[in-house]
This record gives structure tokens, C-alpha cells and sequence, in this order.
């Protein structure tokens, strides 16, 4: 029997369709490892966006949000330590814009629903000067205003936490999980712990606290969680023996074109590779060590001609995200960057 010439046709196109979807899913081939001076430029290049596009965010937008703002700083700080060139008008400029956001970090919780939260610029700046020892954006005093934010923001079970909302409304990656911020927290707190140890101290006992809470909570296995988790240990000395398994677990994760997906077995893209290299270099993973190597190239084979890379929104489970994809852009390139100026010094 004739099989119908349409019904041909559909099978055809349906069978087509069907290849091409198992070869999108195919993983693409690691490219080669780059040198010097193709990781040095593409960090250029990342710098010149991120400058660009935060100037037309704060022109556009009229604020320094968590994004554009704290992450501009992260990357700025981190250039400029490794011999990057930034302007000191720019980068004032950038602090003082950023600073908006903790003119209030001295005053009492506020204990009204959704008034009570932690300042997240606070967060991860206070982190970022952990990562930059010579970062020149926050001063010893501001630091200590930091942790007393963090002291009276801290919740009753030990955790730090983004949102009253339901964790399902605040948007991953950056807003991820109150593991997340308790991670950071634990970090921005280790800078003003006395060296006494028989010293009371309101911020050790924040720590601790945190760090118990830490210990019970189930970890929610993101790629982000384990970067930072890393970080900390690095943070508190644990050695190189002990941060080993953290740093297996992590490099099993790599995906065959050299990147990390912020997901296991996820696609590989810009924030949660540029997270893992920086972080994993930090802990003592050599920049020339052939995992770092394939996730620079990935970085480096990715990234657009305009110095961005591409981003795509995730929501958590069951929840569509929004098509608002600026701020992950953002965020995906400040990473990238970082990571690039990091392992690629000038």
C-alpha cells in the first residue's frame, strides 16, 4: 500500500526534527586551551561591556541594584588588583553609585513583613572584599557596619534569608536560596571575628549560629551552593587535604564542552562557569590545570562580540521564569569577567 504523499512529507520533516534535536543535545567539543593573551583580551572585553552597560543602566534605570552595582564593583575591585587597567574616576564613581543601596546599614531591624530582610548588596559586597584583599571599595568601617547588619538581620534558627516571600518567588541564580545567603554571610562575618578566641564576640556567636544552621540544612546541590561552600571552608583554613572532595565534587560537574551548567547535568553557561573557575582557583586549582583550561576556553569561545555572554532565564521548579533577561546577562558576564581577570593576570 501507497503511503500518502503529505503523510511522506510529515514523516520526513518529523524525522528531521528528530535528528536535529538529538544533535542539539549532543555535547559540543571542549575547544582548545587559550592562551595568555586571548584569556587577557576577552577580559578586556568583559570590562568594556560591563562599564557600558551599567552606565546605561544607571541612566535608564536611575538605581544601583544588586546587579548592576555590586557586581560591577566585584569585577572592577578584582581587575584592578590583578593589573587591569580601570579608571579611578570610574571606579569611585561605580562605589559611590553602589553605596546608595547601604545608607541605612547602621539602623535597627526594621521588623515590619517585608521590611526586615537582609541588605543583599551588603552580602556580597562584604564578600567580594574577602575574595579582594585589595579591593579599596569598603573601608574597615564600613565593614564593621556590615556586620552589625548582619548580627540584627540574622533570623532566630541561625539562617540568613533573602525574602518573607516563598523561595519559590525570588528569582535563582542570584536570589537563590537562604543557603546562599547564609554562606555569604558566614563569609562577610569571618572578617571581624577577634583573634581571641576567649573574647565575646556578638559576631562569633552570629557564626556559629549560622554555621549550624548550615550544618542541618539540607543543601540544595546548585552549582552556585557548592561554589561558595567552597570559598567559605578556604575562607576559615581548611587546608588542601580537607577542601579535596569539595573540589572532586565540583570538577564531576563539568559538562564535555569545558563549562558548568548552575545545575547538575544543566547547559553549560557564563555565571555558573565563571563562578566555579574564580572560586576553584581561589581554593588552589591552578589556572594551567586542564579543567580550569577548558572552562576559560568555554568562556572565552562564548562570549558575544559586544563583550556580554548569553544568558537564559531559570525559574526554580514548576515556576516559568520571566523573559526579563538583562539583569542575568549582567550577572552571567561580571562572573565571566571576574573569572577571566582572576586566572589571567596582566
Amino acid at each position: 500500500m501507497s503511503v500518502p504523499f503529505t503523510t511522506r512529507v510529515l514523516t520526513g520533516v518529523y524525522f528531521l526534527a528528530l535528528v536535529q534535536s538529538v544533535r542539539a543535545e549532543e555535547p559540543k567539543k571542549a575547544p582548545e586551551a587559550p592562551t595568555a593573551a586571548q584569556m587577557q583580551k576577552a577580559a578586556e572585553r568583559g570590562l568594556a561591556f560591563l562599564e557600558a552597560d551599567a552606565a546605561k543602566w544607571r541612566k535608564e534605570k536611575q538605581c544601583a541594584t544588586c546587579h548592576h552595582g555590586t557586581m560591577t564593583i566585584w569585577a572592577f575591585a578584582e581587575a584592578r588588583s590583578r593589573g587591569y587597567t580601570v579608571k579611578d574616576e570610574t571606579f569611585t564613581d561605580v562605589v559611590k553609585w553602589t553605596k546608595e543601596k547601604l545608607k541605612d546599614i547602621d539602623k535597627p531591624r526594621d521588623t515590619r513583613p517585608g521590611y526586615s530582610m537582609v541588605n543583599s548588596p551588603a552580602l556580597y559586597l562584604s564578600a567580594m572584599a574577602q575574595a579582594v584583599p585589595k579591593q579599596y571599595a569598603l573601608s574597615a568601617e564600613e565593614l564593621k557596619s556590615i556586620a552589625g547588619h548582619l548580627v540584627r538581620h540574622q533570623e532566630k534558627d541561625g539562617e540568613w534569608s533573602w525574602a518573607s516571600a516563598p523561595a519559590a518567588n525570588r528569582p535563582p541564580p542570584f536570589f537563590e536560596s537562604d543557603e546562599v545567603a547564609t554562606l555569604l554571610a558566614d563569609i562577610a562575618l569571618a572578617l571581624q571575628v577577634p583573634a581571641d578566641p576567649k573574647a565575646k564576640s556578638e559576631v562569633r556567636d552570629a557564626r556559629e549560629k549560622g554555621q549550624a544552621w548550615l550544618a542541618k540544612a539540607k543543601p540544595t546541590d546548585t552549582t552556585q551552593a557548592l561554589a561558595f561552600r567552597l570559598f567559605r571552608d578556604v575562607k576559615i583554613g581548611k587546608t588542601a587535604k580537607e577542601l579535596q572532595p569539595q573540589i572532586d565534587v565540583i570538577l564531576q560537574r563539568q559538562n564535555k564542552d569545558g563549562g558548568w551548567g548552575q545545575l547538575k547535568d544543566a547547559v553549560s553557561d557564563a555565571f555558573a562557569t565563571g563562578q566555579v573557575v574564580y572560586f576553584l582557583n581561589i581554593a588552589g586549582v591552578k589556572a594551567d590545570s586542564k579543567e580550569l583550561q577548558r572552562g576559560l576556553a568555554f568562556l572565552i569561545s562564548t562570549q558575544k562580540d559586544d563583550g556580554s555572554w548569553p544568558m537564559t532565564r531559570r525559574g526554580h521548579p514548576s515556576v516559568t521564569p520571566s523573559n526579563f533577561t538583562w539583569p542575568i546577562i549582567y550577572l552571567g558576564s561580571s562572573w565571566a569577567t571576574i573569572a577571566l581577570t582572576h586566572c589571567a593576570p596582566k
